[in-house]
């Protein structure tokens, strides 16, 4: 199925108030649940606190917004867990919580710099699973009711043959193959090359290229500390990166890229040859387009449901 909107993606992270105040102030009511602002900012310092340990920034009021819409629909559909014979097992949810902090742990270069960043956080260990069980096995709640639905929803999405046909018609971007190039490099490590200026040194081997040709500066430059120039042979498009992505866009044949600054330093590339994509023939993906048609029907009757349960529910901000 096709990603879960950003509102129910921040659902997924959402978590629910383990030491709320005495007395808080009760930001939304939904049916029979409150969401409390400690409950709110609860949830929104711990994806702070994710984000910080991955090296992320976001923005908090922006933030806050989705979260606290995210947390109606969490309300909702959580609650509905039940109607729908969906349980979760506490098995799944440790397995799930170690998972993510294991993971999370491969970013430090100790246990103690790990369990460091946490206390300056305000977070012990302790408390840092506690709230990380809460959101997977709200999360996984969420999961099994959306695909308990979706599957629901999968046996009345019947598809004819002109359906396919018109859908792919309409749609014939979705079914083109992606270019592929075949690149040669030059990366330029900003943190080993002996040039005190990267972005300099990058500019200056851009400049030699154009007047000497890129293989003969690429031979030169081989082997030098902080420098990688080799082919990399034939790539999908579709695996670069942004940056990577528009250097490249429009590049013909025998064309060269200037500097691309990357998280490490600063790629030069060449196209040493070009495959442009082709839309493939309907007959040889007829069931191809079929499941892309049925993810379709499945996402719009998903949202028709969420607003169904939205409307029919007692939402009331304060």
């Amino acid at each position: 199925m096709k990603k879960i909107a950003l509102a129910a993606a921040i659902t997924a992270l959402c978590i629910a108030p383990l030491f709320a105040k005495p007395v808080d102030r009760i930001l939304v009511k939904v049916n029979n649940e409150v969401i409390l602002d400690s409950e709110v900012n609860e949830a929104v310092d711990l994806l702070f606190t994710q984000a910080k340990m991955s090296g992320k920034t976001m923005d908090k009021e922006a933030l806050k917004k989705d979260v606290i819409k995210s947390m109606i629909e969490q309300k909702l559909i959580i609650t509905m867990a039940k109607d729908e014979s969906v349980t979760i097992s506490e098995e799944a949810v440790a397995d799930k919580t170690t998972e993510f902090i294991d993971s999370l742990r491969k970013r430090f270069s100790t246990e103690a710099e790990f369990e460091d960043t946490l206390a300056k956080e305000g977070l012990s260990y302790t408390d840092f699973r506690m709230k990380i069980d809460a959101q997977v096995r709200d999360n996984l709640a969420f999961t099994k009711v959306k695909q308990k639905k979706q599957q629901e929803f999968i046996t009345k999405a019947g598809i004819s043959d002109d359906e396919l046909k018109n859908f792919y018609e309409k749609n014939r971007d979705e079914f083109k193959v992606n270019d592929k190039m075949n690149l040669s490099q030059i990366l330029i490590d900003r943190t080993r090359i002996e040039a005190k200026d990267a972005r300099k040194f990058a500019a200056d081997v851009s400049a030699r290229i154009a007047a000497e040709g890129f293989e003969k500066v690429m031979a030169d430059l081989n082997g030098k500390p902080g420098i990688k120039a080799s082919a990399l042979d034939w790539v999908d498009t579709d695996e670069f990166s942004k940056e990577i992505k528009s250097a490249l866009s429009g590049l013909k044949k025998g064309a060269v890229t200037k500097p691309v600054e990357t998280e490490d330093g600063f790629q030069i590339l060449k196209v040493v040859d070009v495959k442009r994509g082709q839309v493939e023939k309907f007959d040889d993906i007829r069931e191809k387009v079929r499941v892309k048609l049925i993810e379709e029907k499945v996402d719009t009757m998903w949202n028709d449901w969420i607003s169904k349960v939205k409307k029919d529910a007692f939402i009331k901000y304060m």
